[in-house]
């Protein structure tokens, strides 16, 4: 049997804007500061996911993602390039991708896995994910190709969420009652955020059908859709 996994990319999108939706770090001008003697300075609306991207990048030792992000652009080619590296890596684990493409979607032949193999899985897609670039790259490239003006990066973090639950009410994807307070604030790390995401994501989620699947994914891309 086969289905689509979506490798987090949507999550990670939306974390960085909440990490970086506060009113300290809302003005792109707070990304002029001064950077260590070498290191690239980022001053465009999406400066701040930038920096926090290619930080994460370095402290994963990734110099790979760190040469894509300090031009602060990320062309079609190089989330190509990302995309490749994921499945290759993933491959030479056992887990072969009939695709992966440069918005980080993709297909495989799942079978039956095992929890076993489930768990394996995921500890591998977490370790592909950072050698690849993936993890730093793929998220920001997907937000850039939907809002390159930043219209949707500068909203805080309760217009996120409530943008969020009013888009997946209206693709009834959730019922009526369903708000922005039963959507979690994104944490530091983005876990909290990315058990609630496999609400809609993993079968057998509260909330989970392919469509809804599809909901999840385009309400956090673009919640004007």
């Amino acid at each position: 049997m086969k289905r689509v996994l979506a490798h987090r990319m949507a999550v990670l999108a939306l974390a960085a804007a909440v990490t970086c939706s506060t009113a300290a770090c809302s003005a792109s001008s707070s990304s002029t500061a001064k950077q260590p003697k070498g290191e690239p300075t980022f001053s465009g609306p999406w400066a701040e996911d930038f920096r926090l991207s290619y930080d994460q990048a370095h402290e994963n030792g990734n110099t790979f993602a760190q040469t894509v992000l300090s031009d602060e652009q990320i062309t079609e080619a190089e989330a190509t390039e990302v995309a490749s590296r994921y499945q290759s890596c993933m491959a030479d684990a056992g887990f072969v991708y009939d695709y992966v493409n440069p918005d980080g979607s993709a297909q495989m032949q799942t079978g039956n896995m095992s929890d076993a193999e489930q768990q394996r899985f995921h500890e591998q897609d977490s370790v592909c994910s950072r050698q690849s670039g993936q993890m730093f790259i793929t998220a920001l490239y997907n937000a850039l190709l939907e809002d390159p003006d930043g219209e949707l990066r500068n909203r805080t973090a309760e217009e996120i969420r409530q943008d969020l639950a009013e888009c997946l009410k209206r693709k009834g994807a959730v019922g009526s009652e369903f708000t922005a307070e039963d959507v979690p604030i994104v944490d530091a790390d983005g876990e909290e955020y990315a058990q609630f995401s496999q609400q809609f994501t993993n079968p057998g989620g509260k909330y989970y059908s392919e469509q809804n699947y599809e909901s999840w994914v385009q309400c956090n891309d673009d919640p004007r859709k």
